[in-house]
């Protein structure tokens, strides 16, 4: 019986390290990110008619409504800049007092200068009208992942960066493809926060 209790002992301590080490390794991934933003200008200015800054996000971007994208718009860009990214990310992931892993939401890429916003809900055919493409985010899939949060009030990070150049991929780029590809082009970023429980 002893020897049973110290297997359940053993496995209950190993999971509890696994999880602290994911927990500092996806907190370090996050700071890594936030690192490289530091030496960047951020001075474009990131709005959104369908939530406030730091507030709620509507029921209708999320799991619970129909998953649209939120409307985003941004101003103040650098006269240089030839195109826009735009990264949606859950830091929070399972629970703000725990995260273990990052959520991409949205990768939205090659958006043309002349684009300043993407309107509430915007389809595959009005993005492609834009200019723009749609990356693939933490599902595979390219779309907008609606807020869905397991635990917790998440934040919801939408950066909006401008890049002296357009992005070339030879297959559909994850988040992780975009920031590489995006080092040494970035001339600014902005970044709106949301909320949702």
């Amino acid at each position: 019986m002893r020897t049973v209790w110290r297997i359940l002992l053993g496995f209950v301590l190993f999971v509890i390290l696994v999880l602290v080490g994911m927990h500092f390794w996806a907190g370090s991934g996050r700071n890594q990110e936030e690192q490289k933003l530091v030496a960047l200008n951020k001075y474009i200015h990131v709005s959104s008619r369908s939530f406030p800054p730091a507030g709620d996000m509507p029921i209708s971007c999320s799991c619970k409504g129909e998953e649209r994208s939120p409307e985003i718009s941004w101003d103040n860009v650098p006269i240089t800049a030839t195109s826009f990214v735009i990264l949606a990310t859950d830091y929070d992931v399972p629970t703000p007092a725990f995260s273990i892993f990052n959520l991409s939401h949205w990768v939205v890429y090659n958006l043309p200068t002349a684009v300043r916003s993407l309107p509430d809900g915007v389809t595959p055919a009005q993005m492609n009208a834009l200019g723009g493409k749609v990356g693939k985010n933490s599902l595979g899939n390219s779309t907008f992942i609606g807020p869905c949060p397991p635990l917790g009030r998440h934040a919801y990070v939408f950066r909006v960066y401008a890049l002296d150049e357009m992005l070339s991929f030879p297959t559909v780029p994850d988040k992780q493809a975009v920031l590489n590809a995006m080092e040494g082009h970035i001339l600014g970023y902005g970044e709106l926060t949301g909320y949702f429980q």
